[in-house]
């Protein structure tokens, strides 16, 4: 059996020793600056934001943008931490975070997690308050109806104490 020689595994021009050698220590040192830049940016007390491919990296944690304007935020170890309903409320609660005020973040966690639930619940109600009337069973109708007007009574009560929680961080500039 013959062996074909590999046209990839061609010898390439050697640069001398010495020249390899202090090309060898730039690429070293230049990726030990990289990284130790990097671990300072990320650990620093400020948050920076940067914009990825499919979403924003904060600090350590990876914020994805969905087209129907949900975010999911993801922490250092890639871990779902939680699915927000605006990008507004997941930057604020990783800055927050970042900023070890963990008592306004967990009010916007808390905050969010109701207006997601709330905003279930009333769509939920709205289709069986449809079906119930298809149906003819107005005694259904009335009691989904009552639990539909509870519903978005929350829904709005929360949405209006995110959105003063959000205007407090914007004239309070919490990010800097």
């Amino acid at each position: 059996m013959t062996m074909v020689k590999s046209p990839t595994q061609k010898k390439s021009n050697k640069l001398p020793t010495h020249i390899a050698k202090e090309a060898n220590l730039v690429t070293d040192y230049l990726k030990y600056w990289t990284t130790r830049e990097l671990n300072a940016l990320n650990s620093a007390r400020t948050p920076i934001c940067r914009q990825t491919n499919n979403g924003y990296k904060i600090g350590l944690y990876r914020l994805a943008v969905f087209p129907n304007r949900t975010c999911t935020l993801y922490n250092a170890f890639d871990e779902i931490v939680h699915t927000f309903e605006t990008k507004i409320s997941a930057v604020l609660y990783t800055i927050y975070t970042i900023k070890n005020s963990f008592n306004t973040a967990n009010e916007i966690l808390q905050l969010d997690k109701e207006i997601n639930k709330n905003y279930t619940d009333m769509l939920t109600l709205r289709s069986m308050i449809d079906n119930a009337v298809r149906r003819k069973d107005y005694d259904s109708v009335d009691i989904r109806s009552a639990r539909l007007e509870i519903a978005q009574t929350k829904l709005s009560f929360a949405r209006d104490k995110i959105v003063r929680l959000h205007n407090h961080a914007k004239y309070h500039k919490v990010w800097e």
